[in-house]
């Protein structure tokens, strides 16, 4: 993700986003200075630099000729912090939750709502993690992992490659890349794909569902443990 596109993603207009960077670039301008530098249209620019001023991106500057300065990122990026924490309280402790929908099968598209689903899943267990996928796709949920781990839960991965994590549970399996299944608590599984051309997974509170996955992987686990006593050769007196 660029910079205009994450300043975009919080709130400021292309515009706005653009002349933030410039200012930072560049130090205090003017509207005319501005739309020079970026080639935004004159009187495009001038209203991007008073929006961006309301947003709290810029500090207008008074004087012979009006200029405008931006917004220190570290102080910007503290302001959007306290903003969206405020809006995030309020759609968290507001939007009623009377209806909320149990024993359900939900469709989750694209890797970022996947993804999303599965850290979620994770920091949310209370108590265990299974989670079977490519060791290639596993650092991004390894954070999540460490941090369900460090509150003490079980957590038990199954992956392509031979990994050794302290204070986690490994397997060695032969896994297809993007192939994944996370169950937490014991009831809630998601299963599918990630990274293919339509990432598609499901995900399930039902008990029958969560059972076929949990059954699934624990005959994976049981395999590998008869395979590995299969490998251990007797050495001949």
């Amino acid at each position: 993700m660029e910079v205009v596109e994450a300043l975009m993603q919080a709130g400021f207009t292309k515009h706005e986003s653009m002349l933030y960077v410039t200012l930072c670039r560049e130090g205090e301008l003017t509207g005319y200075e501005a739309s020079k530098i970026t080639g935004i249209p004159r009187s495009n620019a001038y209203l991007g630099l008073a929006g961006l001023s309301d947003k709290g991106g810029a500090y207008k500057i008074n004087g012979e000729t009006v200029k405008y300065a931006a917004v220190d990122t570290v102080e910007l990026v503290e302001n959007l912090k306290r903003k969206f924490s405020q809006v995030m309280k309020v759609i968290e402790e507001e939007i009623p939750q009377v209806n909320k929908s149990k024993d359900t099968f939900v469709t989750i598209n694209g890797n970022v709502q996947i993804l999303n689903k599965m850290k979620n899943l994770i920091n949310q267990a209370q108590y265990r993690v299974y989670i079977s996928i490519s060791s290639d796709q596993l650092e991004f949920v390894m954070d999540e992992l460490n941090c369900a781990k460090e509150r003490g839960l079980k957590v038990v991965i199954i992956t392509s490659s031979n990994v050794q994590l302290v204070g986690m549970i490994c397997y060695t399996a032969q896994k297809q890349y993007g192939s994944v299944r996370l169950i937490t608590d014991s009831s809630n599984v998601l299963t599918g794909q990630l990274n293919d051309p339509n990432p598609t997974s499901l995900f399930s509170t039902n008990i029958n569902m969560v059972d076929l996955i949990k059954d699934s992987l624990t005959n994976e686990i049981k395999l590998m443990d008869i395979d590995k006593k299969m490998q251990i050769v007797e050495v001949p007196t």
